[in-house]
């Protein structure tokens, strides 16, 4: 035994004790410094993919920002609508009224002259002093019945197109709020991503926070910092085909809206035609144009849509008459109509001349 020890205590010298030694240290240092890359490298990692992150919830946030504008648009949009399918409600009442009161004046001029057939005309014959008289009652008759189924004719019109209008509100209405639908479930979606993202930013500070304690723990004289990565920029719609006709007269759009701005506070009322009394949408444009010379009569809104020449949406110009579903106005050159807009809310100038579908422009002078 004492043999053997002698053996061992004689072969491991101290050389070799010493070169040992320093082999032991280098391989420490080098896990050391290998640990030290792994925690810097991590922190590097772990900062770039937090500032990552961070930036896909400011897109969200702005995307999100969008949809909410959107939403509160859409929301006085359908408010508008609710309003305007009221107006068109209280036109058709008033409408029917009309109608109704215009067919029993009718009745009544019509009851002696026309009910009792032939009777009537024997009467006028026996009653008149002479042939040339008889004529004369026999065509006031005939002339008191065409102007009476020319006013039904017309009112009853009115009622149709009134229909049209609040059907079309309707269709409207319903649209947007389909529309605002399918914002509210992206909203709710984008709620979602946000919430899980913001976790996910939190779980990031987290491992962070432990892989810079780590990084200080072993870098005693050399330890390494993480980097920040540089933050990168977020980045991120009626044509008619070109149609500008020259004006026929020599009075200007300035002019026609000017004259119909005068009436701008004055009441509605359906089917008149008196722009400081009362008139409805077409009364009041035909009035204000019959003021200039151009007179055709009294249209309805749809009878507006083929007078003069057709204009483009993009030409459009002060003075032009613009035809919606059910209305008429008059474009004032700044991107909204005069108009007699409702019952409610009178003689006008506070819509864009976009407020609802257009479905054509006309310039007549």
């Amino acid at each position: 035994m004492k043999s053997l020890m002698k053996r061992v205590t004689h072969s491991v010298r101290p050389k070799h004790i010493l070169e040992c030694l320093a082999v032991a240290v280098v391989m420490v240092s080098l896990v050391a410094s290998s640990n030290v890359a792994f925690a810097a490298k991590s922190v590097t990692q772990i900062t770039q993919e937090k500032q990552q992150l961070q930036n896909e919830i400011k897109s969200l946030d702005q995307e999100l920002v969008s949809i909410l504008t959107n939403i509160n648009e859409l929301e006085s949009d359908i408010s508008q609508k609710n309003a305007d399918i009221a107006d068109a409600e209280n036109d058709l009442v008033e409408a029917s009224k009309a109608a109704d009161q215009k067919y029993e004046d009718m009745k009544v001029r019509m009851k002696y002259m026309y009910e009792k057939g032939n009777d009537d005309i024997i009467t006028i014959f026996l009653e008149s002093g002479s042939l040339s008289e008889f004529i004369n009652k026999v065509e006031y008759a005939n002339t008191v019945y065409e102007y009476d189924r020319t006013q039904l004719d017309e009112y009853q019109a009115m009622i149709k197109q009134i229909e049209s209008l609040k059907a079309s509100l309707e269709q409207e209405k319903v649209a947007l709020q389909s529309q605002q639908n399918k914002l509210s479930a992206q909203k709710k979606s984008l709620d979602s991503m946000i919430s899980t993202k913001r976790a996910q930013v939190a779980d990031f500070d987290t491992q962070l926070a432990k892989a810079r304690e780590l990084a200080a723990r072993q870098a005693a004289a050399n330890q390494a910092a993480g980097t920040t990565p540089t933050r990168q920029a977020n980045t991120s719609n009626v044509s008619g085909g070109g149609k500008n006709p020259a004006p026929v007269s020599g009075t200007g759009g300035g002019a026609v809206v000017a004259y119909a701005s005068q009436f701008i506070g004055n009441p509605y009322k359906w089917g008149g035609t008196d722009l400081v009394n009362g008139c409805d949408c077409s009364g009041f444009v035909y009035r204000v144009y019959q003021h200039f010379g151009f007179d055709q009569g009294r249209l309805t809104s749809d009878g507006f849509a083929t007078v003069g020449q057709e204009v483009s949406y993009e030409n459009m110009q002060a003075g032009d008459i613009v035809v919606y579903s059910g209305h008429v106005a008059i474009y004032d050159g700044s991107g909204g109509i005069v108009e007699a807009q409702s019952s409610r809310a009178g003689i006008t100038n506070n819509r864009a001349v976009n407020c609802k579908p257009i479905i054509a422009i006309r310039r007549v002078l």
